[in-house]
């Protein structure tokens, strides 16, 4: 099975759940920035995973890119927004005959999220969800990931591949 990971991060919590969900379908698991995955990157692939960290109650616009680089100033660390957006990235993505899955990270009392705008656009290039978003808990505005999430992932990106291989 060919699987990739393609993910938004500014502050690395996305990155680090990208990499687990990765570790849990398996080893072969391709797993990138948005500006790494290019046609080639997802050409054929089984399953593709997209996510993001919800920021404005939603998946991120270049609006919200501009206000993360304002906040800046008050972050621990400088966010990282050198990589195209995870939405811009949708837009772009050639069809597609796999299955997609998405997931966010997000603090616990956010109302919106970020999963339905990436599994519309999926599902638009041809790649129907597989079973349910992912979405996992950062403890404050910019991190770190609460407790256990990183397993949580590893455990949720296994079931990907259960779900994909028993069908």
């Amino acid at each position: 099975m060919k699987a990739v990971v393609v993910y938004e991060s500014h502050w690395g919590n996305t990155a680090a759940v990208a990499q687990a969900i990765a570790d849990g379908i398996g080893p072969d698991t391709v797993v990138m920035t948005t500006d790494d995955a290019d046609l080639s990157a997802v050409s054929e692939v089984d399953l593709l995973v997209a996510g993001a960290p919800v920021i404005g109650f939603g998946l991120p616009t270049a609006r919200m890119e501009d206000a993360v680089a304002d906040s800046a100033r008050r972050a621990p660390t400088l966010p990282d927004i050198s990589h195209p957006s995870l939405r811009s990235w949708l837009r772009e993505l050639p069809r597609g005959h796999g299955r997609g899955a998405a997931f966010e990270t997000r603090v616990r009392w956010s109302p919106g999220g970020a999963t339905g705008a990436i599994e519309r656009s999926l599902e638009q290039a041809g790649y129907p969800a597989t079973g349910t978003p992912g979405k996992f808990i950062v403890t404050g505005r910019y991190g770190p990931l609460r407790a256990g999430e990183l397993e949580r992932a590893r455990h949720w990106g296994a079931g990907l591949k259960s779900r994909l291989t028993t069908t």
